[in-house]
């Protein structure tokens, strides 16, 4: 099977309609996730249980509306992550004319697979590294004084990483997703490494709440093993092809010389 061609107008329709779907099943999750907001502050606050001093782990509120907005960010983030496999299946549609028949079989995996590195990464964050960095904060406050837990406050910071971990989480799916098209082959991805590696350390330092090099570790070295892993797939793939195309000429080969 060819290749769908599309106009650059077309392609912009494509484009339209993937955004408009994600919207869409974003703004339905959102709904969903106010709904269940309650559920979910119980949830976001389980990381930092008893790490709080007697006293700072009554959460507080230090406006009017805050209430409002922080239920309405709860339900935001749960419908983030309720969305994330229709954004993905809307990000493979919109790719999907560029590939084969056979490739566009891939589909159901691409989306499994990218929606568990997302929950997977989201998943990391909230278990390991924010109790971590939680605990490190808090036992860096100076005596006599106290932490006022300011929901709007943690929220905010709880939330960006574990987004956060979330998206850096699909550094193998994006890796394999730009060797599999063709725009970057596996051998060009080993030569940046060392840049690979320094990149992971320095979004590390920005993404992580605290300064330690423990923490920046348990962020950066999971980001280099997954372009690894992002790579090693991309190989595979790769390996597969050129067999493929070494079988196909063989077969055309003989069919040459008869004729």
């Amino acid at each position: 099977m060819e290749q769908k061609k599309l106009t650059f107008r077309e392609h912009l329709g494509e484009l339209r309609r993937a955004l408009i779907v994600s919207g869409v099943a974003l703004i339905i999750c959102f709904a969903v996730g106010v709904v269940f907001s309650d559920y979910i502050d119980v949830a976001l606050r389980l990381p930092i249980k008893g790490l709080l001093p007697p006293g700072s782990d009554e959460p507080v509120y230090l406006g009017i509306f805050e209430p409002i907005f922080y239920r309405l960010k709860l339900g935001l983030i749960g419908g983030i992550f309720a969305a994330s496999p229709i954004v993905f299946w809307q990000i493979w549609w919109f790719i999907s004319p560029g590939l084969y028949q056979k490739e566009r079989r891939m589909a159901l995996p691409f989306i499994f697979i990218a929606s568990l590195f997302f929950l997977g990464g989201a998943a990391f964050c909230y278990f390991i590294v924010l109790p971590k960095a939680a605990a490190f904060s808090i036992g860096q406050v100076a005596d006599n004084t106290k932490i006022i837990l300011s929901l709007r406050s943690y929220l905010s910071n709880a939330s960006m990483f574990i987004l956060a971990f979330g998206l850096v989480f699909e550094t193998p799916v994006i890796v394999f997703l730009i060797s599999w098209i063709g725009l970057v082959s596996p051998k060009t991805l080993g030569r940046y490494r060392k840049y690979v590696l320094l990149g992971a350390f320095i979004i590390a330092a920005v993404i992580t709440p605290t300064p330690d090099a423990i923490n920046q570790s348990i962020m950066a070295l999971p980001i280099y093993i997954l372009y690894e892993l992002g790579m090693l797939a991309a190989r595979i793939v790769e390996h597969r092809r050129k067999k493929k195309r070494k079988k196909e000429e063989q077969t055309d080969n003989p069919q040459r010389k008869k004729q």
